[in-house]
């Protein structure tokens, strides 16, 4: 899927989560030479090349300043930032449970970095201000706003002298949130709204009842897609078709883009793209069609060194997938994830 030449009419693409274990990079001591560009050359046909490109960027990347950090509390290099923007990334989303990971020292030294980068973000925020200041962009015609919530921030409680650093769905409860969509269509301040939000259960396949009762309501209020994070594996999508008549594109969870995870469904991921439009110019009707999943694969080829891979071009390659649990056919994986992804949608295009 590539740019929209048509008025009111644009495509978006998406990816999963960008979290940065320090085993990614070259470890926690490496400080120069990090390689990111060739870690993700392999995909680069697949992003940057529809009229927006978005993902979840999960570690902050504050950068040697601080220190550099893994799990529990990430913070990664902030060259990563470069090379997404050299990739053709538009907008980055913060709001996620490592957000916090390093304080609100460590958050706002990562906006400063990406302010820096010159990368949109949404999500968490250096000040009041800036969280007010809603992510419409105009794209062919239409205003499209992005909006970015987490369910958690891994207990980490969000400074009280500070509310505004994270969009938290602890402090601003779902009906709220459903009544800010509302307000953003009613007061035609957007024309389509993109919802992406980090909930939901870690490595489980299918989505949990709760995400699909909150994607139903934020549906209903407005939101035309709505992009999941958090599992940090692939889970089936769906379409809700609401109160309203409109049909909401939710893909529950992308898995990891691009991670230091290990285990076999951790490291598949994919790539979404999606034609959005608003036929008649006279309603507030939009569209979204053409759901397409380019599958991804991130290798772990050697102890300190992980390289991002479409699956198809790399299962013509590589016949099995070695994990410390066993050996496993690509095909049949392949073929298992595409099928998974079916599930709520039987026609939908993976690759």
């Amino acid at each position: 899927m590539f740019l929209s030449k048509a008025t009111n009419s644009f495509t978006l693409s998406a990816v999963g989560d960008i979290l940065l274990h320090g085993r990614v990079y070259g470890g926690l001591k490496k400080k120069s030479g990090y390689d990111f560009m060739n870690q993700l050359i392999n995909i680069e046909p697949l992003v940057g090349k529809t009229d927006i490109t978005i993902g979840n960027l999960e570690s902050i990347i504050a950068g040697n300043d601080i220190g550099l950090s893994s799990f529990p509390r990430f913070n990664g290099p902030k060259e990563i930032g470069y090379t997404l923007k050299e990739l053709g990334f538009d907008l980055v989303t913060l709001a996620n449970n490592h957000v916090l990971d390093r304080g609100a020292e460590g958050l706002i030294k990562s906006i400063a970095n990406l302010k820096e980068i010159g990368l949109e973000y949404d999500g968490a925020f250096d000040s009041e201000e800036d969280q007010k200041r809603l992510r419409i962009k105009k794209i062919n015609g239409l205003n499209v706003c992005f909006l970015s919530y987490t369910n958690s921030t891994n207990g980490i409680k969000i400074p009280e002298d500070k509310p505004y650093l994270v969009n938290s769905l602890k402090q601003k409860s779902l009906l709220r949130l459903t009544k800010d969509i509302r307000e953003i269509k009613n007061q035609k301040l957007a024309d389509v709204v993109i919802l992406s939000l980090h909930f939901g259960s870690e490595y489980h396949l299918y989505p949990t009842s709760r995400q699909k009762e909150m994607c139903a309501s934020l549906a209903d209020a407005g939101a035309d897609v709505i992009i999941g994070h958090h599992p940090h594996v692939l889970q089936p999508p769906e379409w809700i078709e609401t109160s309203r008549g409109n049909k909401t594109f939710v893909a529950y969870s992308l898995g990891n883009f691009f991670s230091g995870q290990n285990g076999l469904y951790r490291q598949i991921g994919a790539v979404l793209s999606l034609k959005i439009s608003k036929p008649d110019k006279n309603y507030s009707y939009i569209k979204v069609e053409d759901p397409q999943y380019r599958l991804t694969f991130v290798e772990r080829e050697k102890k300190m060194r992980y390289v991002n891979n479409i699956f198809d071009e790399y299962i013509k390659e590589n016949r099995f997938i070695e994990m410390e649990e066993g050996k496993f056919e690509s095909k049949e994986v392949y073929e298992s994830v595409k099928s998974r992804l079916r599930t709520y949608i039987p026609d939908l295009n993976v690759q």
